[in-house]
């Protein structure tokens, strides 16, 4: 199988650099994603929400127009500037955050968390692509690793910033903005984390170059294996990873946006306390999951298993399964947040192990395509079904506000062992697509290429 003639991989310095910048945006995305978790007991309040609208506003809002949009702009990605292209994503995902603090009733936030998910569509397809043309294959797992650990520092800030935010501002009940007018602390918070993350938005359009595209076939090849024949070819696959690992990521944000909520109706904890205290002890814990998870990856590697992204996932599952199963059932806050710190140190490995599995075996003109389906699943079923599950069994299975602890671990344990399950059928499938791969075989580079 021949492949097109390629320039040397970017110098080590400036693809870290540019992973740094892509993972700083991916930072303020999760933190644009996840702090209205934070701020869910305020906005019931306020607004005069139900547990179900509520799962709407943290799931489905953003999730479903990030999904609708993440086919169109993977092709794109495949197709087009992609350094471009989340540029102008990011634009997007921080003003319309920003907006998030402007509505006073359901529908029009509702039409902001949408606005949300459209501008961070373009960043998976894009994000994966770039980092594939950055790193060579050996390099991609610690890369990918670097990069998910965005998601632990997210949610450390997240909950940290949005805990003193609220301490700070809950002494006022509303507070006069310039240009908006009186705005109550959960909207403020929105509007200051919208413009703070224009920041990163102009760092990443103003100093990362798009990259030479590699691993692409000649146009025979392409001709004759396009994309479907490809997603044909790799189909069980493709399938139990998507699937799988979506299943497991599910119950991750599912209790992410719910925590602060539980720890209020449970224990009586303010959402101020509980994001300090989950910004100091349980973030940190996925970030030493996420960082430590290419490790683990070439530690594998080197001891023969060729398949070690999948088992990676796998390792994701049984651990995000059963301490976030067990953690919400606890009857103290101390050995609930003991377990749910444990959980924290397996739920990037998930994620980690699906960008790098599928960056391994799918060809460059494939892999933004390929990612928007993964960003579909993980979109639906992970960030749209996940926190809407949970607020409709307990709206409509326990019939009980303080149930949410039981929601959450019928949750948990329901779609943890299905993922699991899945995952362990599709090893063996992975196995043979990797074995398949040869477009990643070129010879060596003889020009050399700046970045």
């Amino acid at each position: 199988m021949a492949q097109v003639e390629q320039q040397d991989w970017p110098k080590p310095v400036y693809a870290w650099y540019a992973l740094t910048v892509i993972s700083i945006g991916y930072i303020f995305a999760f933190i644009d994603r996840i702090v209205i978790g934070i701020l869910t007991p305020d906005i019931i309040k306020s607004l005069h929400l139900t547990d179900t609208q509520m799962g709407l506003l943290q799931g489905l809002a953003f999730a479903l127009f990030y999904t609708v949009f993440g086919i169109p702009l993977g092709w794109i990605a495949d197709r087009g500037n992609r350094q471009r292209i989340l540029s102008a994503g990011m634009t997007v995902w921080s003003v319309m955050t920003a907006a998030c603090g402007l509505p006073t009733t359901f529908w029009p936030l509702f039409g902001a968390r949408v606005g949300v998910g459209i501008g961070e569509a373009t960043l998976s397809p894009c994000a994966s692509s770039l980092i594939a043309d950055w790193f060579p294959p050996e390099k991609r797992a610690k890369a990918f690793g670097f990069y998910t650990t965005a998601t632990a520092l997210a949610a450390i800030i997240s909950y940290l910033m949005a805990s003193l935010l609220l301490a700070w501002l809950g002494r006022y009940p509303v507070i006069d903005l310039p240009l908006v007018g009186a705005r109550e602390p959960w909207q403020v918070v929105f509007i200051a984390l919208g413009f703070l993350g224009l920041l990163p938005t102009a760092l990443f359009a103003f100093t990362v170059v798009e990259p030479v595209r590699r691993g692409m076939v000649n146009a025979t090849h392409a001709v004759a294996a396009g994309t479907w024949a490809f997603l044909r070819a790799n189909c069980v696959t493709l399938s139990c990873l998507m699937v799988g690992a979506s299943l497991i990521i599910l119950e991750v944000y599912a209790t992410v946006q719910w925590v602060p909520t539980y720890y209020l109706r449970t224990f009586g904890w303010s959402p101020a306390k509980t994001g300090f205290y989950l910004a100091i002890l349980q973030s940190p814990c996925g970030l030493v999951g996420a960082f430590a998870s290419g490790y683990v990856v070439d530690w594998l590697k080197a001891r023969g298993i060729k398949d070690a992204v999948w088992m990676l996932m796998l390792a994701g599952a049984i651990g995000c399964t059963v301490f976030g199963g067990l953690a919400p059932l606890m009857p103290a806050p101390e050995l609930a947040m003991a377990l749910f710190m444990l959980k924290a140190l397996f739920v990037n490995f998930a994620p980690v192990g699906a960008l790098a599995a599928m960056a391994d075996i799918t060809p460059n003109q494939h892999r933004g395509f390929v990612v928007s389906l993964y960003v579909i699943m993980t979109g639906l079923f992970a960030q749209g079904a996940g926190p809407l599950m949970v607020g409709v069994i307990t709206d409509s299975v326990f019939h009980d506000p303080k149930a949410i602890g039981q929601s959450l671990a019928l949750l948990v344990g329901g779609t943890g062992v299905v993922g699991l399950a899945l995952l362990l059928w599709g090893r063996a499938a992975y196995g043979r697509s990797l074995a398949a791969v040869s477009w990643e075989q070129a010879p060596e580079p003889k020009a050399a290429s700046a970045r």
